[in-house]
């Protein structure tokens, strides 16, 4: 009998465990239309990289290695995947003039850096080479 309980009590854990946590809750104070956020959370490149259906659409923050050139605008998951053109370790990064002054201006180009924008996984940037696309970038920091 001991051991049905212990079993039981097991799997209850298991279950609980398993059960996805409630999304965060977000304001949005820009008069923006709501986007869903993927975690309230830095995300891993890794974790993007081998799910992208998962964050499809959503608002990701992730920290990278990033380089802003000619047809070749990516954040990478090392600075080594960028120099040695591993295209699919990395993200292309759509940028604006007000981001690209930004970047130019707060020297953050070849460095590491938080980006936070949208995934979309339907657009691969230039000859399609990357895993994905961050897109809508509202912030962009270096990071240390």
């Amino acid at each position: 009998m001991r051991e049905y309980l212990i079993l039981a009590f097991l799997t209850m854990t298991q279950i609980c465990c398993a059960q996805k946590s409630e999304k965060s809750e977000h304001t949005n104070t820009n008069n923006e239309p709501e986007m869903e956020y993927a975690s309230n959370y830095t995300l891993s490149l890794v974790n993007l990289i081998a799910t992208p259906e998962k964050y499809h659409g959503k608002k990701v923050q992730i920290v990278g290695f990033l380089n802003i050139e000619f047809e070749g605008n990516g954040i990478y998951l090392h600075k080594n995947d960028y120099e040695h053109g591993i295209y699919s370790n990395g993200f292309w990064v759509s940028i604006d003039q007000k981001t690209g002054k930004t970047i130019s201006d707060d020297k953050l180009n070849k460095s590491y850096v938080l980006i936070e924008g949208t995934f979309n996984m339907e657009q691969r940037g230039h000859m399609g080479l990357w895993s994905g696309e961050i897109e809508n970038i509202n912030r962009i920091i270096k990071w240390n």
